[in-house]
């Protein structure tokens, strides 16, 4: 096919429009750009217009397809550029991350070698977007794993089609795309995070470019002037207008990604050097960054992680500075790699595949070498090993627990004797970190019953949302009834209660002055659970106490957990990263201020949450306070996120085992008091 300006300056618009997003600038008090993330359905669109175009043209001009030259066109369009900006990140990585995120930044480089990336990231449970998702290097690389994935799938299933029903070819591809697309709809609504994630999801964003290239070789480039001059015009809107409009909010992909994706569709079918939107499309500078932007996708995002992860407070001057980088290491790479490794007179077929395969190898060397020392720990202090991915510690200890799913149970429980008084744990993941040392200080003594719930405070008749609209699973007011009624089963026993009752308030946070966004600040990138309480007139406020008397009234003796005091950023990162950062110091001479977070600041961001647990009153309601642990007490005015020897955290929020131990000791206390009143 000819070359077509054009599109390079709309892949220049796609990568722009990633790279503005991730590095969230802040202008008058929010980030702009909330919807560039839909540069990557552009990409999309553009890859199944251009890659389909290659297998049809090959199909109908020679009647057959060469799958060898097809994957060297890609290996060497792919793989050069994208295993030297990982072999680039290893030493930061050696520098800035800890051995539990070391760990998984080898898990996700091995994932994308074998094309899926995008995957390992929906299984490692990682929310596109979050604060803590900009912080992982290669994360971006999950549409290389979609993309890579349709050019396994794609060229065979085209294949199989043109032999066996070559006429209705067409109406293969626009049933497969109708397929896809519904299913990204449906599958919207019910888990969000595979559905961004899902190959499945994505493919019909590829099929409209090949709609597009099937149209193309069959009729010829469609050109009307009246077409020509309104409907680019029209498809550029609606790209603009997705990415600045788009959000957190939109169920994406899904029926509403049709405005950026048919946007970029009309682009590609009416526009040409003709027109007003072509010309602008083609001038240099923009085809200058189109002809760089894999290279700038690939740069872009470990740069921004890094950077983050060494400053967690950066401002918008930190971040053009970001982009500068990118542009310049792109404009480099895509000179002395992109090109050469295209060229088969420079680089031969043989040349490239020994070339490839040994830098693949030794990547996969370094991975496996990163996994067999648990992330090199031994280059870190002894305070900062082991900090396991909470998530998937209590997940699979507690949630997951062999012996209850075995069973049959909704729930889990460990029961040692029908005479022995049973301890029920509800709450969410802060009240899951406590559990297994709970568990295993109390199992010989009592039976128990595990009632967690993720991200959710039991609450009765509230539905929870994600940002898609979608009913999580462990929030709907149906699953909480059915963990407040299994207390039922259990009568006088020991109920406790602990969750992340600020979040699930919406009590406003606050801006950490050493540096970094505690919790969900004014520009923070938490979200506030979308809840609805499914009485008339009642407020959220109003169902977490009415729930409280509900489980008081069954007979039950509840011990109540207050907030814990949140950090604002990961603990050990932001310790390792000071001395990462200031390379004269050892760690025990890092200002304290700079690892503590204010002690007024909880107080104020946890007002409301003590409000209404402390306007719950009944004679089996007993108070525990975790602040007391932590604030006021190795540093004046500080809440102290570590000791000597120990992490209190292992994140931003949860606590870690020496911090959740320290909190049960203030249960036992009150548990022997109930026994013993």
């Amino acid at each position: 096919m000819s070359y077509r300006s054009e599109i390079d300056g709309l892949r220049a618009v796609a990568v722009l429009s990633v790279i503005f997003y991730h590095a969230k600038f802040l202008a008058f008090d929010q980030s702009w750009f909330q919807g560039g993330y839909i540069g990557v359905d552009v990409f999309l669109v553009i890859s199944g217009y251009l890659i389909t175009r290659i297998i049809l043209a090959e199909l109908f001009e020679q009647k057959t397809f060469s799958f060898r030259k097809f994957y060297d066109r890609r290996m060497r369009r792919i793989l050069p550029i994208l295993l030297v900006v990982m072999l680039v990140s290893f030493p930061f990585a050696w520098l800035y991350l800890i051995p539990s995120e070391f760990i998984e930044y080898s898990k996700s480089i091995i994932a994308t070698l074998f094309f899926s990336s995008n995957f390992f990231f929906y299984f490692s449970t990682t929310e596109y977007g979050t604060q803590s998702a900009l912080l992982k290097p290669f994360l971006h690389t999950w549409s290389l794993g979609v993309e890579e994935q349709f050019y396994i799938l794609f060229p065979l299933l085209v294949l199989l089609a043109h032999k066996f029903f070559r006429k209705h070819l067409l109406s293969f591809l626009i049933v497969l795309f109708l397929f896809s697309l519904q299913f990204s709809e449906s599958m919207g609504l019910r888990d969000a995070d595979f559905n961004f994630y899902s190959p499945v999801s994505r493919f019909w964003e590829l099929l409209v470019g090949s709609l597009l290239a099937y149209v193309e070789l069959k009729h010829g480039i469609i050109y009307n002037r009246v077409s020509s001059a309104l409907l680019p015009a029209l498809g550029i809107f609606m790209v603009i207008w997705s990415s600045v409009y788009f959000g957190s909010t939109t169920r994406h992909p899904g029926y509403q990604t049709l405005v950026p994706v048919v946007g970029t569709a009309l682009i590609i079918a009416f526009s040409s050097q003709r027109d007003c939107v072509g010309r602008i499309l083609g001038s240099k500078p923009l085809v200058a960054v189109g002809a760089i932007s894999y290279s700038a996708y690939l740069w872009h995002f470990p740069i921004f992680a890094f950077s983050r992860i060494r400053d967690s407070a950066p401002d918008n001057l930190d971040k053009a500075g970001w982009i500068a980088i990118t542009l310049a290491l792109s404009i480099v790479s895509y000179r002395l790699i992109e090109q050469p490794f295209r060229n088969k007179l420079l680089v031969p077929a043989r040349l490239a595949v020994i070339t490839l395969i040994s830098g693949s190898l030794l990547l996969l060397a370094l991975q496996f070498s990163a996994l067999a020392t648990h992330g090199f720990e031994e280059r870190v202090p002894k305070i900062l090993r082991g900090q396991e991915n909470i998530s998937g510690q209590w997940y699979k200890e507690v949630i997951l627990d062999s012996k209850c799913t075995k069973s049959g149970r909704s729930f889990c429980t460990s029961e040692i004797s029908p005479d022995a008084r049973w301890i029920n744990f509800v709450g969410d993941s802060h009240m899951g970190v406590l559990v297994p040392n709970l568990k295993e200080r109390l199992s010989d003594q009592y039976n128990v019953k595990n009632l967690v719930g993720l991200q959710c405070w039991p609450t009765l008749h509230v539905n929870q949302f994600n940002e898609q609209g979608g009913k999580l699973k462990y929030c709907s007011a149906s699953y909480q009834r059915s963990r407040i009624d299994e207390l039922r089963e259990t009568k006088n026993s020991i109920v406790i209660i602990s969750g992340r009752l600020p979040l699930y308030l919406h009590e406003e946070g606050f801006d950490n002055t050493e540096g970094g966004i505690e919790l969900f600040g004014k520009h923070g990138s938490r979200f506030f659970p979308n809840l609805q309480p499914t009485s008339s007139g009642a407020t959220v406020q109003q169902e977490v106490q009415h729930t409280l008397y509900e489980i008081l009234e069954q007979g039950h003796q509840v011990i109540l957990v207050y907030p814990i005091p949140e950090v604002g950023w990961n603990i050990s990162t932001r310790l390792w990263t000071e001395r990462a950062n200031n390379l004269q110091k050892k760690l025990g001479y890092v200002d304290q201020n700079t690892v503590s977070t204010s002690y007024r600041a909880y107080l104020d961001r946890t007002r409301s949450s003590f409000s209404v647990l402390d306007g719950v009153v009944h004679k089996n309601l007993h108070r525990v306070y975790p602040h007391t642990l932590f604030c006021n007490t190795q540093i004046e005015g500080r809440c102290a996120t570590h000791g000597d020897d120990a992490l209190y955290y292992v994140d931003d929020n949860h606590l870690s085992l020496v911090g959740a131990s320290m909190v049960n000791d203030l249960i036992l206390r009150k548990i022997k008091e109930i026994e013993q009143p």
